[in-house]
């Protein structure tokens, strides 16, 4: 503002520019509120940034406003890849090594059987499915577990499994124990209704099923996020969580799970998984996390026709001593 003293003048642009970034100290702290802001946090950050940048231009305040704007966007670059930063957490034994792989199949789950045989996987989750695709797959994986209603989720292994929890209201998939030659570990496999306005949260329904989308509140999303890590958690064998989360990884859900367990897909830059129309949010919510003791190699990500997901693949197990 002209006539104002230039030491006013200048706190008042440090502020603005130093406001944006109380994102991170915050985002754990409002709870839903900061949830459903990190879903949408790239395009939020940018509206903003050229919205107050836009007024910047033409208003009074001009430089607090413009230093506003350019911090927005410095935070929602920040905060969407920052998550995607590797690791580095070290090397699979080889001589204990498990290729795993996880696809959300979409609408047309036949048309990526081949995709999903093809990836040679000794275990493989895929979340909404259906029978027919169970059918394929277990033609070449003999131990295998599914629930086409619920979470619409199977599980195929080379090696024996043994179902330690059905799905219920606080699982929305699988635990079991897989028992592979170079020991047994356990398996959090699930399918996590998407956070969305529903009024009860209860949705669990696949939405090809029966017309209606699987979904639950942000409030219900983030217990059962809670459920899946005290699970972890609280288990003494070594554990892998598996599957489509509907957790975007700059969210709390995410902190929260990586509180106990490391991600398996940062040996390597991470990326987004969901394409399609929700694309432009830059959303990695298809997770495969280890315990601590358990490390990670040759992770990628591939397409699956007719999937608005990408698969994910990654070598894991004990690591390298």
């Amino acid at each position: 503002m002209e006539g104002e003293p230039l030491g006013r003048r200048s706190v008042g642009i440090v502020i603005a520019a130093l406001l944006p970034w109380a994102w991170f100290v915050l985002r754990d702290r409002l709870g839903v509120v900061t949830d459903v802001v990190a879903i949408v946090l790239p395009m939020l950050a940018l509206v903003v940034a050229v919205g107050v940048g836009a007024y910047g231009l033409i208003g009074r305040r001009r430089r607090a406003a413009i230093a506003f704007a350019v911090s927005t966007l410095l935070v929602g670059v920040v905060a969407t890849f920052g998550p995607w930063i590797p690791h580095g957490s070290g090397t699979v034994d080889p001589s204990r090594a498990v290729r795993f792989a996880a696809a959300n199949i979409g609408i047309g789950e036949l048309e990526g059987a081949d995709t999903l045989l093809g990836l040679k996987a000794d275990v493989l989750v895929v979340s909404e499915i259906g029978e027919p695709l169970t059918n394929r797959l277990a033609q070449s994986y003999p131990n295998h577990v599914a629930d086409w209603n619920g979470p619409s989720i199977g599980i195929f292994s080379r090696w024996p499994l043994t179902v330690l929890e059905q799905p219920g209201p606080d699982l929305p998939g699988f635990l079991l124990r897989v028992q592979a030659p170079s020991g047994d570990f356990d398996l959090i496999a699930v399918h996590v209704p998407r956070p969305w306005w529903t009024a009860d949260g209860s949705t669990y329904d696949k939405s090809s099923d029966n017309g209606q989308p699987y979904e639950t509140t942000v409030a219900g999303h983030h217990r059962l996020i809670q459920q899946i890590a005290a699970r972890a958690a609280r288990d003494d064998r070594p554990v892998v969580v598996a599957g489509d989360l509907n957790t975007t990884d700059r969210g709390r859900d995410y902190r929260l799970l990586t509180d106990h367990l490391n991600d398996a897909m940062l040996d390597r830059w991470g990326r987004p998984s969901q394409v399609a129309k929700w694309a432009a949010l830059l959303v990695r919510i298809d997770h495969l996390l280890v315990k601590p003791g358990w490390c990670s190699d040759n992770s990628g990500w591939y397409p699956i026709p007719s999937s608005d997901h990408h698969g994910l693949v990654a070598t894991i197990g004990p690591c390298r001593s």
